[in-house]
C-alpha cells in the first residue's frame, strides 16, 4: 500500500463529509494496489453517503462486511497519524493515487500488447484491444455518485430558502458581474462583500444576520484594497453588527490557475479554514492561464468553480465584458470570451452607465435569472455607501 493511499483513507476517516466532496470522482477502488483496501474505500463512500459514524473503531468494525476482513484493525491507526497525514490535502493524496494507478495500468497494457504482437496476433486485433484499454483507462472507473431518487422523494424535499444574503443570494448560488471598465462593478463586488459581513443588507442596508466572507482577488492588490475600501469598512462597522475587518478573510493581487490541481487545492483549503457563506472570487480572466475563447477552454474553469460552489458556499464572481455592440446600440454586457459561461450561472448581471445621468448605471441582466430576486434595476453612486439602489 502507497503512502498517498493510506493517507487518502486516513483523511476520508477524519474528514469524511470534506474529504468526500473534495475527491468525488478523481479516485475509484480499483486505483488501490491492494483490492482490500480499495473495499474499505467504497465502504467508506458508502458510509459517508448513508451518514453513518465514521471513526477508527466503527472503521475497522466493518472490515469483514466490507471484505477486508484478513487486513489488520491496528492498521487504520497508521492511515490516521496525524504526524505526516494532513486532511485538507486529500485533493493531492487522490490524484496521487489515481496517477500511480494509471502507470501500473499503462505498464500492463504496454506489456500485454507487447506480448501478443510477439505470439503474432492479428495486428488490429492487438492495436484495437490497445485502444479500448487504453480508452479505458484515460476514462477511469466510474465513481458511482450518480444516483436517482423517486420524484416523490424529491416532492417530499423543503422549498425554503437557505438564504446567505436575504433576498438575493442562497447557498451554491453563482453570480456573475460584468461592466465596463471603470463602471464601478469592482466596487460594487467589494460593498456586497464587506457589508454582509458586517450584518448589513448591500442593496437596502437593513439588518441582517452578519454573513462569513472569504476574497480570493486575482487581480486587485492588497494596497489598492486599502485605498478603496477603507472608509467603507469603517462605516460598516459603525453601522453594522461587527467589524468587517476583523471577519473579512482576503487573498489579493496573486494570480492563479484554478485548473491545476494544487491551485484549486489551495482554495479548498482556504474555504475549509475559514467556512465561508459566501466566496467571492476573480476575475474569471485571471482564474486561468489563458484566454477563455472556446467551450473548451471554458470547461476546466467551470468545473474547477463548481467544485467550489459545491462546498456549499454562494459563489459571486467578476467578469471584463465584451467590446461589442449590440442591437441596442449598446456595450454587450456578457462576459468576454466563450459562450459556455453565458448559461451556468443562476443570475448574470452587468452594470451600464446611464446616458447623461452621471454616477448612475442601469443593473442589466445579461441572461435570465434562474429564480425570483430583489436585485435593484438602477443604483446610483452614493454618499454613504458606494452604491445606493435608485429603484427596485
Amino acid at each position: 500500500m502507497t503512502a498517498a493511499e493510506e493517507n487518502l483513507l486516513g483523511a476520508l476517516i477524519i474528514e469524511p463529509k470534506a474529504t468526500l466532496r473534495t475527491i468525488e470522482g478523481l479516485v475509484s477502488a480499483d486505483d488501490f494496489t491492494d483490492a482490500r483496501h480499495g473495499a474499505v474505500f467504497s465502504g467508506l463512500i458508502a458510509a459517508v453517503a448513508k451518514n453513518m459514524p465514521i471513526d477508527v473503531v466503527a472503521v475497522d468494525s466493518h472490515f469483514h462486511e466490507w471484505g477486508a476482513s484478513s487486513l489488520n484493525p491496528a492498521d487504520v491507526w497508521l492511515w490516521t497519524d496525524a504526524q505526516r497525514m494532513v486532511p485538507h490535502r486529500a485533493f493531492q493524496y487522490a490524484q496521487v493515487v489515481r496517477a500511480e494507478s494509471v502507470r501500473r495500468q499503462l505498464r500492463d497494457v504496454i506489456s500485454q500488447t507487447a506480448e501478443r504482437v510477439k505470439n503474432g496476433e492479428p495486428a488490429l486485433d492487438v492495436a484495437s484491444s490497445a485502444v479500448s484499454a487504453l480508452t479505458s483507462l484515460v476514462d477511469g472507473a466510474s465513481s458511482g455518485t450518480l444516483q436517482t431518487k423517486t420524484l416523490g422523494e424529491v416532492l417530499s424535499g423543503v422549498d425554503t430558502y437557505d438564504w446567505v444574503i436575504p433576498g438575493l443570494l442562497e447557498r451554491q448560488d453563482r453570480l456573475v458581474v460584468t461592466g465596463g471598465e471603470g463602471a464601478g462593478k469592482t466596487m460594487w463586488m467589494r460593498q456586497l462583500a464587506i457589508l454582509s459581513a458586517s450584518g448589513i443588507h448591500p442593496v437596502t442596508f437593513g439588518r441582517i444576520e452578519p454573513v462569513e466572507v472569504l476574497v480570493v482577488d486575482a487581480e486587485n492588490t492588497e494596497r489598492q484594497w486599502r485605498r478603496a475600501t477603507r472608509w467603507i469598512a469603517q462605516n460598516a462597522a459603525r453601522e453594522g453588527a461587527r467589524d468587517p475587518a476583523d471577519v473579512v478573510h482576503l487573498t489579493a493581487g496573486k494570480r492563479i490557475d484554478i485548473t491545476k490541481g494544487s491551485h484549486l487545492a489551495e482554495i479548498h483549503r482556504l474555504i475549509d479554514h475559514h467556512k465561508p457563506d459566501v466566496l467571492f472570487i476573480g476575475p474569471l480572466y485571471k482564474l486561468v492561464s489563458k484566454a477563455i475563447n472556446s467551450d473548451d477552454d471554458a470547461a476546466p474553469l467551470i468545473v474547477a468553480l463548481d467544485s467550489l460552489r459545491e462546498r456549499n458556499v454562494a459563489l459571486v464572481m467578476e467578469a471584463h465584458a465584451g467590446h461589442s455592440i449590440g442591437s441596442s446600440g449598446y456595450r454587450d454586457l456578457r462576459p468576454r470570451g466563450s459562450s459556455a459561461l453565458l448559461g451556468w450561472p443562476e443570475f448574470g448581471l452587468g452594470l451600464r452607465q446611464v446616458p447623461d445621468m452621471d454616477g448612475v448605471v442601469d443593473v442589466v441582466r445579461w441572461r435570465g435569472d434562474r429564480d425570483q430576486r430583489d436585485w435593484p434595476n438602477q443604483m446610483y453612486r452614493g454618499q454613504d455607501w458606494p452604491w445606493e439602489a435608485w429603484q427596485q
